[in-house]
C-alpha cells in the first residue's frame, strides 16, 4: 500500500481503491472529481511493486497485481478522455495529465484544418515553413 498525501488528508492507493474509482467513473455520464495526485500515486505504487523481488507464486501474484493496476488505470484514463470529448463535459475536473493529452488533440485538429483549408482553397501549405 502506498500512501499519497493530498492537501489535507492521506489516501491509501491500492487495487481496491482504484477499482472502486474506475467503477464510479463507469457508472456516471459525467467526469468525476478525483485526487489531483492520482496518476503520480499510481506510478509510485507500480514502481514500488516492480522493485519488490519475489520468487515463485509471490512473483506471479506481484506481476498480476501490476497488470491489474495497469489495466484499470488505462481503462480509467481512456474513459475520462472519452467523456471529456463529449459536447457538454465538465473539463474543469480533469487532471493535468488528461488536459495535456487533450491539448495535443486540439493542436492536431487545428493543423488538419490549416492543411485542409489550404488544399480546398487552392493554396497548398508548405510544411517546410513550419
Amino acid at each position: 500500500i502506498i500512501r499519497c498525501v493530498s492537501m489535507s488528508e492521506q489516501n491509501k492507493i491500492n487495487i481496491n481503491y482504484l477499482h472502486r474509482l474506475a467503477l464510479q467513473e463507469f457508472e456516471t455520464d459525467t467526469i468525476q472529481k478525483i485526487d489531483s495526485n492520482l496518476y503520480n500515486s499510481i506510478s509510485d505504487l507500480i514502481k514500488n511493486l516492480k522493485s519488490e523481488e519475489y520468487d515463485g507464486v509471490k512473483e506471479k501474484i506481484n506481476q498480476a497485481m501490476i497488470k491489474m493496476i495497469s489495466d484499470t488505470t488505462s481503462a480509467l484514463l481512456k474513459l475520462r478522455l472519452e467523456k471529456a470529448t463529449l459536447e457538454n463535459s465538465n473539463q474543469s475536473v480533469l487532471l493535468d495529465e488528461e488536459k495535456y493529452i487533450l491539448d495535443s488533440k486540439k493542436e492536431m485538429l487545428e493543423r488538419k484544418d490549416v492543411i485542409l483549408s489550404g488544399i480546398l482553397n487552392g493554396k497548398p501549405h508548405s510544411l517546410d515553413d513550419q
